[in-house]
């Protein structure tokens, strides 16, 4: 069978019926790639790629002011200034070892690629270390001039996973972008892994090749690339058939690689294996590999399942999980469970409201069959699973990591018609019963215009009489 992009050399058995779906509805993300100026071969006009080596990040102290203010008790607030605020992302990412604060460069930012991370004690806020993580010797990445088809491809690629924590919140993994080109075969990205409660660096790493995705596990990180802007596959599974494990005709074509590095020792060489799939995140032994490119919520109710697989670091599949529509940071999946029931209620839904045509903020009758079909939210790591039939579910930083927050899709009237007002139910460390009693978040605020400084607070939060 031929794929647009890639070639099997035999007849594809491990087609997902809801990626065969997602394909009919026009669900499936763009192949930009397969035509067009963003193909192989298509070369690059303007400054040819660095030299192989040249590009292994530095990883520097950072000079940040923390002021923390007193709460009564009831958490803390640290008010922090860094130059980098002014011009950067800002995100914040929980771990066991306590909150991370990300500055990333925004693509395709000719005058910055510079990345930092600031780590905070979870006890009171006040500032742990400070990181900047830089192209080497004071280098200027360089970006072609983007004014092409594979532009929005690329710039969904790029914004999914620059900074990533493994499991055990002992690394925290973080991207910046050298060189750019509109031939993705020839970007040159850097990679640095820091020790999460040091802020050591434990591995820095030059990368070749578009940048689709990375994720840690608790001994390695696992970097994705490609020659073109997808892996090679969206619908096919390559791995196991069945319980006689993978068969010798099984051969796929791909240009995506997976690398990956030791973390135990850093000295040791990386690995390297194949896959057609899009990376989505890992546990802290297995990585997480999708038909599509799933994203990690689903608030409103119009998301369609795809199928996921369980594999190595070399890409060789140990598991597979179907009808999974969200993959949260923290690995746990959110999937239908109802199987061809669910596939013929969407596939009847379809004929008459496709789910790109949803509302996201009235309500649909694609929203109404959606929240009605049987879901759960699943941790692929132990096994465990609850029934989240008739919920929507996002995620929420705590000191300590994410949690999960339970909502009940709801419209309220309004004077210009209904209004997706979701009530508040509760939330949840991990699949079982959900709590309605308050918990400590943590949130941020600023920078505001023309500002470096920003707040990140830990602040109790009550889940009764909520909407929204």
């Amino acid at each position: 069978m031929k794929h647009a992009c890639m070639t099997r050399r035999r007849t594809a058995r491990r087609i997902t019926r809801r990626a065969a779906l997602a394909a009919l509805l026009g669900c499936a993300p763009a192949l930009a790639a397969c035509k067009g100026s963003g193909g192989p071969g298509a070369g690059t006009a303007g400054m040819p790629p660095p030299a192989v080596g040249s590009m292994v990040p530095q990883v520097t102290e950072l000079t940040v002011d923390a002021v923390q203010s007193d709460r009564g008790g009831e958490g803390w607030q640290t008010t922090l200034t860094s130059e980098r605020a002014g011009t950067a992302k800002l995100d914040i990412l929980p771990t066991r070892a306590g909150p991370l604060v990300s500055l990333l460069p925004y693509y395709y930012s000719e005058n910055d690629s510079d990345a930092a991370l600031v780590a905070l004690d979870p006890a009171d806020g006040s500032l742990a270390w400070a990181r900047l993580i830089s192209l080497p010797d004071g280098a200027a990445p360089w970006w072609a001039n983007y004014k092409s088809d594979v532009e929005d491809e690329v710039r969904k690629i790029a914004g999914r996973s620059d900074v990533v924590v493994s499991p055990d919140g002992r690394y925290a993994s973080v991207i910046v972008r050298a060189y750019v080109s509109l031939t993705p075969g020839e970007h040159v990205s850097a990679v640095a892994v820091l020790d999460r409660a040091s802020g050591r660096a434990v591995r820095t790493e030059e990368i070749r090749g578009l940048v689709l995705g990375q994720a840690l596990t608790d001994d390695a990180l696992v970097i994705q690339t490609s020659s073109l802007l997808h892996p090679g596959s969206e619908t096919v599974i390559a791995g196991p058939d069945g319980s006689d494990g993978p068969g010798a005709d099984d051969v796929v074509d791909t240009t995506s690689t997976l690398t990956a590095f030791p973390l135990a020792d850093p000295q040791a060489p990386p690995t390297t294996g194949s896959t057609p799939l899009w990376l989505l995140g890992a546990t802290r032994d297995s990585l997480l590999l999708g038909a599509s490119r799933i994203d990690s919520a689903c608030r409103t109710g119009d998301c369609l399942g795809y199928r996921v697989a369980l594999a190595t670091a070399s890409g060789q599949v140990t598991g597979q999980i179907d009808g999974v529509y969200a993959v949260h940071p923290n690995g746990f999946l959110e999937r239908f469970t109802g199987g061809e029931t669910d596939d013929a209620a969407l596939t009847a839904m379809a004929r008459n409201a496709p789910a790109s045509t949803a509302n996201r903020d009235k309500e649909s009758s694609w929203n109404r069959v959606w929240a009605g079909l049987g879901r759960e939210l699943l941790d692929p790591a132990s096994g465990a699973t609850t029934d989240i039939t008739g919920l929507t579910l996002s995620h929420d930083p705590t000191a300590g990591g994410w949690i999960t927050i339970c909502r009940r899709p709801a419209w309220s009237k309004g004077d210009k018609g209904p209004t997706y007002a979701p009530e508040m139910v509760g939330w949840m460390d991990a699949p079982g019963p959900v709590s309605t009693e308050p918990i400590m978040m943590l949130s941020h605020g600023g920078p505001q215009k023309d500002s470096s400084t920003f707040t990140v607070s830990l602040t109790r939060t009550p889940f009764t009489g909520r909407t929204g």
